[in-house]
């Protein structure tokens, strides 16, 4: 912002901005961010300014009162102040019929909306005249009572459960020194058929926020209310209580993407055993968990939302879903990826590129890479124990040695598997989390193509003939698939295709063991076969028939289990990946029979993920990917790519999320 500009503007100084003396300058900061001011004079200018900065005045007529030779820098502040968010112009501000008797009762309140976004007064003017209902029960209208009253509601109707928790509530509202003005109690309906359903939506037709609180089955249900509100268009800010924790829903509206808002929902059965699923599918608990403080603290979450909704006031913890424990009380937040594939069909329809798999290739082999660094931050909101695709990434369950391992949980958002283990392994700790999280984040792309119904025929590209072509089906001859979440296309196109062609690899039929070639073998490969014969372990490289003949394919074997199948252009990358692999496999063989548990080389088919999923070399990329088309194309073999985006929100954050069929040509 130029100078020139803000002489007709009326400076404000948010309430949430704090300054103080630094040396040189003088630090200010506010839930907007912070930024230190180099200057001699800046802290004092700041301190004789600020009292000034109500909005009354424009900045010229705070210049005249200003010393001449101080209005240079007084100017430079205001705007740097204007630029950094810490001051705003008033002048703009909508109109408002507040008082100055209720503009002082609740400054408060209205300085916090002024925090955040402008016209306060007036948006808190409007927060007073909106007609909001809550459904809850009796422990939850104190508390909705209580907090709606403090922020300025004049218009409330409490739908309670029977005529028992009307009467309480009314008769904690008598010990209230104010109430809202309009105050009724109505007892919930029943059902929501018939009269019933009449009666839900008089109630809920004209309110300009629901909140709910669900704490019981039936017609007061979550789904229940959540079906209402969104038939009838009204924002709803929602809770369940549970045994362990009371959750918070961020307010849904018509404009919500998912249309019915219930994202989270599906999210949150994801992350959770069979067993978890049928108690949260059970319904709220009865047990008295949801009564006393965890129901009045809910419903002040449930109101700090509804107020920020009314008022525009936007924050990122705002769009997460809430978890009070009930326990500790205390209130975490959990952020929300996105609209979750839904089996039964209503979630999100795939992006419109989807449909033109030319474009949809063309687009990606065009779009920055993404290496391990940027990856594993993009993917950190994608991480949550909760609410996330990806629940949980963690070390400390496996040995750190001689390989260090890291292990994820991949949720299943179709709900026909528990989470899935998906293991990385590696050299170096970062690398291992990598190698985690890009199998991680291609299985959970994976998962939710299956949770998604999929048009007949499903279309692909080609990517031996590079045209548009329906991806092959199982049944009809040679079938396989991989998929992969590589740096960029060309690499995730290679993994994926060499990972279906490992699953082809016929290993019950594997040949003479073969020498590992000294040549061949890079610092961390001797190391791999150093560790496995100083260990004695009984293990073997055997090469097997590759369904591209001129790919080198290896099957290595771990106490005559097969543990890994490896084929790549070059022998020399698909013996190192086997080699990790087996290292990888000797070693968490060792960990579970010094622990008691199951062998894990027991698994031998091809079909785990670890068992194929190539390991790329970091050179690999369009020339390794040519020469494996190449001899598919000589082998009778198409490769049709599909571009995994069943999960909108989480195919953003991995960009070249594939899946790579191979079948007849």
């Amino acid at each position: 912002m130029t100078v020139q500009t803000t002489d007709a503007v009326r400076p404000r100084l948010r309430g949430d901005v704090y300054f103080t003396a630094m040396p040189d300058g003088a630090f200010v900061r506010s839930t907007r961010g912070s930024v230190f001011l180099k200057g001699a004079s800046v802290h004092r200018l700041l301190t004789a300014l600020a009292p000034a900065l109500t909005g009354a005045a424009t900045l010229t007529e705070l210049l005249a009162a200003v010393p001449t030779p101080q209005r240079p820098s007084v100017r430079k502040l205001v705007g740097t102040l204007l630029e950094r968010g810490f001051v705003r112009d008033t002048g703009s501000d909508l109109p408002h019929s507040l008082d100055d008797d209720a503009a002082e009762r609740y400054a408060g309140p209205v300085q916090f909306i002024d925090s955040f976004t402008h016209s306060a007064a007036r948006r808190f003017q409007d927060f007073r005249a909106a007609r909001l209902v809550c459904i809850c029960g009796p422990d939850a209208a104190r508390g909705f009572l209580s907090a709606l009253t403090d922020c300025g509601a004049t218009r409330l109707t409490l739908v309670l459960p029977d005529p028992d928790s009307m009467l309480a509530v009314h008769q904690f509202a008598a010990t209230l020194p104010e109430v809202p003005a309009e105050l009724a109690f109505v007892p919930a309906p029943s059902t929501t058929d018939g009269a019933d359903a009449t009666d839900w939506e008089t109630l809920l037709r004209t309110a300009d926020a629901v909140l709910h609180l669900a704490d019981q089955p039936g017609a007061g249900s979550r789904e229940a209310v959540a079906r209402l509100c969104a038939r009838l268009g009204r924002p709803l800010v929602q809770g369940l209580a549970m045994a362990d924790a009371v959750w918070i829903w961020p307010v849904r509206t018509p404009a919500t993407p998912d249309g019915d808002g219930d994202a989270p929902w599906r999210r949150l059965l994801a992350t959770r055993t069979e067993a978890e699923r049928r108690t949260l599918r059970a319904g709220p608990c009865s047990d008295g968990l949801h009564h006393g403080p965890v129901a009045e603290l809910a419903a002040i979450q449930l109101t700090f939302r509804a107020y920020c909704h009314l008022t525009g006031v936007t924050t990122p913890e705002l769009a997460s879903m809430a978890r009070l424990d009930t326990t500790t009380l205390e209130v975490d937040h959990h952020p929300v990826l996105g609209p979750a594939p839904d089996s039964s069909g209503a979630g999100p329809q795939k992006p419109g590129g989807e449909q033109d798999p030319a474009r949809r290739v063309r687009l990606l082999r065009a779009a920055d890479p993404v290496p391990d660094p940027l990856f594993l931050e993009r993917l950190t909101v994608a991480c949550d124990r909760h609410v996330g695709p990806i629940p949980d990434v963690r070390e400390r369950d496996h040995p750190q040695s001689p390989l260090f391992v890291t292990e994820a949980k991949v949720a299943d958002p179709g709900l026909h598997t528990e989470p899935r283990t998906v293991l990385g392994a590696a050299h170096t700790a970062h690398a291992a989390r990598a190698d985690a999280l890009r199998r991680a984040a291609a299985t959970a792309l994976e998962l939710a193509r299956q949770a998604t119904p999929r048009p007949a025929p499903e279309p692909g590209w080609d990517l031996v003939a590079e045209r548009a072509r329906p991806v092959p089906a199982s049944g009809n001859g040679r079938y396989a698939y991989g998929m992969a979440a590589e740096a960029d296309l060309d690499r995730s196109a290679l993994a994926g295709t060499l990972a279906a062609l490992a699953r082809l690899v016929p290993v019950q039929a594997v040949g003479d063991a073969v020498p590992v070639p000294p040549a061949a073998l890079t610092a961390a490969d001797r190391q791999c076969v150093e560790l496995l014969t100083t260990a004695d372990a009984r293990w073997s490289v055997h090469r097997v028939a590759s369904p591209a003949a001129a790919l080198p394919a290896f099957a290595f074997l771990l106490d005559g289990a097969t543990v890994a199948v490896q084929i790549h252009p070059d022998a020399a990358t698909a013996l190192s990946a086997g080699l990790l692999d087996t290292l990888l496999a000797w070693q968490l063989a060792r960990h579970r029979r010094e622990s008691g548990g199951p062998d894990p080389t027991e698994v031998t088919t091809p079909d785990a993920v670890p068992s194929v999923q190539p390991r790329l070399a970091a050179t690999d990329g369009a020339d390794q990917l040519a020469t494996t088309l190449e001899q598919l194309r000589a082998a009778g073999l198409c490769a049709v790519l599909q571009v995994l985006d069943d999960d909108p929100a989480l195919a953003e954050l991995v960009r070249f999320g594939v899946r790579v069929v191979i079948g007849d040509a």
